[in-house]
């Protein structure tokens, strides 16, 4: 089998794999595998977080792999592993991507991706960590919870839906539906917020297809960046024998410019994904490209000037200065609740890659758990947040935690879970119905999940000033101790629009005393 062969039955399988992880992380989760695995696959992850908690993070071996492998075999992960490069391989042959020598003038745009990563690298030494947009397995995870699923599975429904009315199919489509519900979509179907930022982000990404084969990887994504400098010194390379025809179809071939236009004998090591498609297009009666190990390798610069490092600083020193000056809008802050399990704000923006782990295994489907958008600065955009008119955080369920690949989300016990407090409810009287009405409503209290209610009520008297009557009423308060601020009340608040209850992020576990689990 061809090289270039054994490389794309790689990429699907990754690719499959990571679909796979991606249906089996639902609720209940009782499978026992560990789904989120495929994200600490990211060479970016264990980097980021050495420079945040000065230690290797074992549990990304996966990555830690990546980044030892990268030496010396160049950039597989990128041509084999990376199902945003499938992903984009894929595009490529739907949008029919321009060849190398009508993409010349986009060269200059190489340094882009470097650019990226150091700026990337520099806030993230002053605990700023904004990398985790960029990241390939979070933008691809992303994409596939809030975007690609969302419509595949509205579309799909409806389509077994409309051929189950058609009689002269008889059960057939009742069967496929019945399958379909068992495999693919046993949930509800998965509304989000953000949908369309994040599938503007991922559009423009695969746009980038018909300006340039890989156009991501080749100019902006800051893990290949990372292994691109891993692999300028690669031992095993690609080597053109006397007998090359200087015809050219390897460099028109390559996916990502990695052979110039002017000496076909020269590979860049630092762009080379390691395809093999060179080879495979190389003439049968030639055959003058093949790879081999090379224990002295030569040397391929990375293309990035002095003069670009020192724009990036400057520009990477503004961006920390305009997010540190920034005047937090506290109303904001109180309203922004995490995960049970989170740890405390600035660990947990620091830890999150916005992968939407979380938020895909939610037990109401994402209901309660939704991308966030800009609320205070930059770094808010799509963090996990709790949006608890729409959804609660089921008591029974501690999943969350369990499938953070980062352990920006403790996996606590689920005993330990129902103890911990997401933050504490409040009745607004203005909009609650025994405050604002004098008319009795037992709703909150009733779903109220805590062995010892956190809504009581306190029994008075009210006299209606228009009949003179005098009636009982119950009306509501919450014990703050006793509250963990699952959101069930808000959720389940029988007024239409805005609830009469509300969730704040106060008594929020410590630090320590989430460490402590």
């Amino acid at each position: 089998m061809k090289l270039s062969k054994w490389r794309r039955t790689s990429q699907i399988v990754f690719f499959l794999i990571f679909i796979l992880l991606f249906l089996l992380t639902r609720y209940p989760y009782s499978h026992g595998i560990v789904t989120e695995i495929g994200l600490r696959f990211s060479p970016l992850t264990p980097v980021f977080l050495f420079i945040k908690d000065l230690h290797i993070h074992w549990i990304l071996w996966p990555g830690l792999i990546v980044l030892l492998i990268t030496p010396f075999l160049g950039r597989v992960f990128c041509g084999w592993m990376c199902p945003l490069g499938t992903l984009l391989d894929l595009t490529s042959k739907i949008v029919k991507s321009p060849n190398n020598r009508k993409t010349q003038k986009l060269e200059k745009l190489r340094y882009v991706k470097f650019a990226l990563l150091i700026g990337l690298l520099i806030m993230a030494l002053f605990s700023v960590h904004l990398w985790g947009y960029f990241d390939p397995l979070s933008i691809f995870n992303r994409a596939l919870t809030i975007v690609f699923y969302p419509i595949v599975t509205l579309l799909s429904e409806n389509t077994l839906l409309t051929f189950s009315n058609l009689s002269f199919l008889g059960n057939a489509p009742y069967f496929v539906y019945d399958q379909y519900k068992n495999i693919i979509m046993p949930e509800n179907q998965a509304h989000y917020q953000q949908l369309f930022w994040i599938a503007l982000f991922i559009g423009l990404i695969l746009a980038g297809e018909k300006l340039s084969r890989r156009f991501w990887c080749r100019y902006l994504c800051p893990a290949g960046a990372l292994l691109g400098f891993l692999s300028q010194f690669r031992f095993l390379e690609r080597v053109v024998q006397p007998s090359c025809p200087a015809c050219g179809l390897c460099q028109v071939e390559c996916k990502m410019g990695a052979i110039p236009e002017n000496d076909f004998s020269h590979t860049n090591k630092v762009e080379c994904i390691q395809c093999f498609s060179c080879a495979d297009t190389c003439p049968e009666k030639y055959k003058s490209i093949t790879y081999r190990w090379q224990w002295k390798p030569y040397h391929s610069q990375v293309d990035y000037s002095r003069r670009q490092f020192l724009g990036i600083t400057v520009t990477s020193v503004t961006a920390l200065g305009l997010i540190g000056l920034h005047l937090p809008n506290k109303t904001h802050y109180d309203q922004q609740i995490r995960p049970p399990g989170s740890l405390p704000e600035k660990d947990f923006r620091d830890k999150c890659i916005r992968c939407m782990e979380c938020i895909r295994v939610c037990a109401s489907n994402g209901a309660c758990l939704q991308p966030s958008g800009i609320q205070n600065s930059i770094d808010d955009l799509w963090l996990p947040i709790a949006e608890m008119r729409t959804g609660y955080c089921e008591f029974e369920c501690n999943l969350c935690g369990q499938v953070c690949p980062t352990g920006a989300i403790l996996p606590l016990p689920l005993n330990v879970k129902q103890k911990t407090p997401m933050g504490v409810a409040h009745f607004d009287k203005n909009l609650c119905i025994p405050y604002s009405r004098n008319e009795e409503c037992l709703v909150c209290e009733e779903h109220c999940p805590t062995p010892d209610k956190a809504i009581k009520f306190e029994e008075r008297d009210y006299t209606d000033p228009l009949t003179g009557k005098t009636k009982k009423i119950k009306y509501p308060f919450v014990v703050a101790e006793l509250c963990i601020g699952c959101g069930i009340c808000v959720t389940k608040c029988p007024l239409e629009g805005k609830a009469g209850i509300f969730i704040t992020a106060e008594h929020r576990r410590s630090s320590d005393q989430l460490n402590s689990f």
